[in-house]
């Protein structure tokens, strides 16, 4: 059965999906936003998504092989359920075509700028609906050893350029008070962290026995605090390389690989932050698209295991991406930094809490 996966699998692919395109991403805007303190910001936003993981195991639990929209259903009707899927739907349509425009405009802007944007959106978008459609049982297996390689490029190039670090850079300067922290944690929580409430959708392909019910929630937890050490790991080495101008480097990573070099061995090692960038941000992509196509089937009461609406999900996606991805690179960091994490908490975070007060209070009257 290619729609089933294991826990362990299921706590990788968490991993892989918080990961993804934010381990590039994240910590320019992050800086931008917070300074010095953006470890603060980091941590609190990790905290906030471990709280975020216990309704939704809880509800997984509770509700076993039933998705969102199902349980849902039952405990806030089935009106009330279909509008808080097409919400998540919404939702996971803008951030499948948001993650290709990223890869699209990364390419575009850093290694091949003659190159037309629309060509890089296409192929993408196709690569991922090809991987999706293969079912999440086939695309599991060979992610975790992708994001291996991703993560080995990202420690290889933080240790060679450790070097130039600068300590001094990382005193908390609190200047302009809490303000910066928390619009900062505002941002982080929407991106990647408040994101992780469309598991809601993969939890119950997670296939365990009842005894190891609680162990699933302890390696998606596992999970959140490794993605919690591997952010916290770049946007610190990002500081401590480029201080007051971090906030000004997009693709922080790919810029703290063009200050390595050791004698003429080792330098230009942008190379590999590039193919981390696109690898990590493919395997996200697809985990999304993979969601919303359940969401979409199961708004429909289609099986899990339908395929056909995949490839017409991932022609919309791929016609938002254009459409937005034209307006420029300055329009997508407003809609990155001020409406997406809006978009995560409304869409995301607060339906899964409505429906799990509700099956609080009705397992109380019961």
């Amino acid at each position: 059965m290619h729609d089933a996966i294991t826990p362990k699998q299921a706590a990788m692919l968490l991993f892989v999906f918080l990961t993804g395109s934010s381990i590039i991403n994240i910590p320019a805007p992050l800086i931008a936003i917070s300074d010095n303190e953006s470890w603060i910001c980091l941590l609190a936003a990790a905290g906030l998504g471990l709280l975020l993981l216990i309704p939704l195991v809880s509800l997984a639990r509770r509700f076993p092989e039933m998705d969102y929209i199902e349980y849902g259903a039952k405990l806030v009707t089935r009106p009330v359920a279909a509008v808080l899927g097409v919400m998540l739907l919404t939702l996971q349509v803008h951030m499948t075509a948001g993650i290709i425009m990223d890869i699209s405009m990364f390419l575009n802007s850093s290694m091949m700028r003659n190159t037309s944007y629309g060509y890089f959106t296409v192929l993408i978008s196709l690569a991922v609906a090809l991987t999706a459609r293969v079912g999440i049982g086939r695309f599991a297996g060979m992610f975790g050893l992708l994001m291996l390689s991703v993560m080995l490029f990202v420690v290889f190039n933080i240790s060679l350029a450790s070097p130039g670090f600068h300590p001094a850079y990382m005193i908390p300067l609190f200047d302009e008070g809490f303000k910066p922290i928390w619009h900062g944690i505002y941002f982080i929580y929407g991106f990647p962290y408040g994101e992780l409430a469309m598991f809601c959708m993969l939890l119950p392909l997670v296939r365990s026995k009842a005894r190891t019910q609680e162990r699933t929630g302890r390696k998606l937890a596992l999970a959140v605090a490794l993605n919690a050490a591997s952010l916290l790991a770049v946007t610190q080495a990002t500081v401590l390389i480029f201080g007051p101008l971090s906030g000004e480097r997009k693709y922080s990573m790919f810029e703290v690989a063009r200050t390595v070099y050791v004698t003429e061995i080792f330098e230009r090692l942008e190379a590999l932050m590039g193919y981390s960038m696109i690898v990590a941000s493919f395997m996200k992509a697809t985990i999304v698209l993979y969601s919303a196509h359940l969401t979409l089937n199961s708004l429909l009461k289609l099986p899990r295991d339908n395929r056909q609406l995949l490839f017409p999900l991932a022609f919309l996606t791929t016609l938002i991406s254009i459409a937005v991805g034209l307006r420029g690179q300055a329009n997508w960091d407003f809609i990155v930094s001020g409406i997406h994490p809006l978009w995560v908490f409304t869409c995301g975070t607060v339906p899964v809490l409505v429906v799990y007060a509700v099956s609080l209070i009705r397992r109380r009257v019961v």
